[in-house]
Protein backbone atom coordinates (compact mmCIF):
# COMPACT_ATOMS: atom_id res chain seq x y z
CA UNK A 1 0.00 0.00 0.00
CA UNK A 2 1.44 3.37 -0.99
CA UNK A 3 1.50 6.67 0.83
CA UNK A 4 -1.60 8.82 0.85
CA UNK A 5 -1.85 11.39 -1.88
CA UNK A 6 -2.83 14.96 -0.89
CA UNK A 7 -6.31 14.49 -2.37
CA UNK A 8 -6.98 11.18 -0.61
CA UNK A 9 -9.62 11.35 2.10
CA UNK A 10 -9.77 8.92 4.98
CA UNK A 11 -13.31 7.97 6.01
CA UNK A 12 -14.48 9.20 9.41
CA UNK A 13 -15.08 6.42 11.92
CA UNK A 14 -18.12 7.32 14.04
CA UNK A 15 -18.40 6.15 17.63
CA UNK A 16 -21.22 3.88 18.67
CA UNK A 17 -23.41 3.87 21.75
CA UNK A 18 -21.37 1.66 24.08
CA UNK A 19 -18.17 3.72 23.92
CA UNK A 20 -20.18 6.89 24.48
CA UNK A 21 -22.08 5.46 27.46
CA UNK A 22 -18.93 4.30 29.23
CA UNK A 23 -17.20 7.63 28.55
CA UNK A 24 -20.27 9.52 29.76
CA UNK A 25 -20.39 7.56 33.02
CA UNK A 26 -16.70 8.22 33.62
CA UNK A 27 -17.19 11.94 32.95
CA UNK A 28 -20.19 12.01 35.26
CA UNK A 29 -17.91 10.55 37.93
CA UNK A 30 -15.38 13.35 37.38
CA UNK A 31 -18.07 16.03 37.78
CA UNK A 32 -19.52 14.31 40.86
CA UNK A 33 -16.07 14.05 42.40
CA UNK A 34 -15.53 17.77 41.84
CA UNK A 35 -18.97 18.54 43.35
CA UNK A 36 -18.14 16.38 46.37
CA UNK A 37 -14.80 18.16 46.86
CA UNK A 38 -16.42 21.60 46.63
CA UNK A 39 -19.22 20.60 49.00
CA UNK A 40 -16.62 19.30 51.48
CA UNK A 41 -14.68 22.58 51.30
CA UNK A 42 -17.93 24.53 51.79
CA UNK A 43 -19.00 22.24 54.65
CA UNK A 44 -22.16 21.04 52.93
CA UNK A 45 -23.11 17.35 52.87
CA UNK A 46 -22.97 16.25 49.25
CA UNK A 47 -26.03 14.02 49.01
CA UNK A 48 -27.88 13.72 52.32
CA UNK A 49 -28.47 17.08 53.94
CA UNK A 50 -30.85 18.01 56.72
CA UNK A 51 -33.28 20.91 56.24
CA UNK A 52 -31.11 22.99 58.58
CA UNK A 53 -28.02 22.35 56.45
CA UNK A 54 -29.94 23.21 53.30
CA UNK A 55 -31.03 26.45 54.96
CA UNK A 56 -27.40 27.59 54.78
CA UNK A 57 -28.24 29.04 51.39
CA UNK A 58 -25.04 31.00 50.89
CA UNK A 59 -22.90 27.86 50.74
CA UNK A 60 -25.52 25.97 48.79
CA UNK A 61 -25.79 28.79 46.25
CA UNK A 62 -22.01 28.79 45.86
CA UNK A 63 -22.11 25.05 45.15
CA UNK A 64 -24.98 25.57 42.70
CA UNK A 65 -22.93 28.22 40.89
CA UNK A 66 -19.52 26.56 40.90
CA UNK A 67 -20.40 23.03 39.76
CA UNK A 68 -22.25 23.96 36.52
CA UNK A 69 -19.42 26.31 35.51
CA UNK A 70 -16.92 23.52 36.17
CA UNK A 71 -19.04 21.06 34.17
CA UNK A 72 -19.22 23.50 31.23
CA UNK A 73 -15.47 24.15 31.29
CA UNK A 74 -14.77 20.43 31.69
CA UNK A 75 -16.93 19.31 28.76
CA UNK A 76 -16.75 22.24 26.33
CA UNK A 77 -13.19 23.21 27.23
CA UNK A 78 -11.68 19.75 26.91
CA UNK A 79 -13.63 18.99 23.71
CA UNK A 80 -12.14 22.18 22.22
CA UNK A 81 -8.60 21.47 23.44
CA UNK A 82 -5.89 19.62 21.50
CA UNK A 83 -7.19 16.43 23.12
CA UNK A 84 -10.68 17.08 21.65
CA UNK A 85 -12.10 14.83 24.35
CA UNK A 86 -13.11 14.71 27.97
CA UNK A 87 -11.14 12.35 30.18
CA UNK A 88 -13.75 9.60 29.78
CA UNK A 89 -13.77 10.02 26.01
CA UNK A 90 -9.97 9.95 25.83
CA UNK A 91 -9.84 6.69 27.80
CA UNK A 92 -12.42 5.17 25.43
CA UNK A 93 -10.52 6.35 22.34
CA UNK A 94 -13.18 8.73 21.04
CA UNK A 95 -13.21 12.47 20.44
CA UNK A 96 -15.44 15.37 19.43
CA UNK A 97 -15.18 17.03 16.01
CA UNK A 98 -17.25 19.19 13.71
CA UNK A 99 -19.10 17.69 10.74
CA UNK A 100 -15.95 17.63 8.61
CA UNK A 101 -13.83 15.91 11.27
CA UNK A 102 -11.95 19.07 12.30
CA UNK A 103 -11.61 20.36 15.86
CA UNK A 104 -14.85 21.94 17.05
CA UNK A 105 -14.68 25.48 18.44
CA UNK A 106 -15.74 26.63 21.91
CA UNK A 107 -19.06 27.98 20.61
CA UNK A 108 -19.97 24.66 19.01
CA UNK A 109 -18.95 22.61 22.07
CA UNK A 110 -20.82 25.02 24.36
CA UNK A 111 -23.99 24.50 22.30
CA UNK A 112 -23.36 20.75 22.52
CA UNK A 113 -23.00 20.99 26.32
CA UNK A 114 -26.15 23.09 26.78
CA UNK A 115 -28.32 21.05 24.43
CA UNK A 116 -27.19 17.76 25.99
CA UNK A 117 -29.99 18.25 28.51
CA UNK A 118 -32.47 17.98 25.63
CA UNK A 119 -31.04 14.53 24.93
CA UNK A 120 -31.23 13.46 28.57
CA UNK A 121 -34.82 14.52 29.27
CA UNK A 122 -37.20 12.81 28.90
CA UNK A 123 -35.82 9.34 29.53
CA UNK A 124 -32.64 9.74 27.43
CA UNK A 125 -34.74 9.70 24.24
CA UNK A 126 -32.41 12.23 22.62
CA UNK A 127 -29.78 9.52 22.37
CA UNK A 128 -31.95 7.26 20.19
CA UNK A 129 -30.85 8.96 16.94
CA UNK A 130 -27.39 7.47 17.54
CA UNK A 131 -28.92 4.16 16.52
CA UNK A 132 -30.73 5.65 13.51
CA UNK A 133 -28.43 8.23 11.92
CA UNK A 134 -25.57 7.52 9.54
CA UNK A 135 -23.15 9.62 11.59
CA UNK A 136 -24.41 8.18 14.90
CA UNK A 137 -25.40 11.57 16.27
CA UNK A 138 -27.57 12.26 19.31
CA UNK A 139 -29.94 15.25 19.34
CA UNK A 140 -27.32 17.50 20.96
CA UNK A 141 -24.76 16.47 18.33
CA UNK A 142 -27.20 17.30 15.53
CA UNK A 143 -28.06 20.69 17.07
CA UNK A 144 -24.39 21.62 17.62
CA UNK A 145 -23.06 20.24 14.33
CA UNK A 146 -20.68 17.83 16.10
CA UNK A 147 -19.80 14.18 15.62
CA UNK A 148 -18.06 11.74 17.95
CA UNK A 149 -15.26 9.88 16.20
CA UNK A 150 -13.03 6.92 17.02
CA UNK A 151 -9.28 7.46 17.04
Amino acid sequence: MGALEPNDVLPLRYSGVLLRVVAGLADLGVVWLFAWLVSTVLGIPFLAATPEQLAATTSLHMLDAIVPVFAWLYFAGLETSNLQATLGMAVMGIYTADQSGERAGMGRTTVRFLTRFMSIFPLFCGFLPILLTRRRQAVHDLLSGCVILKR
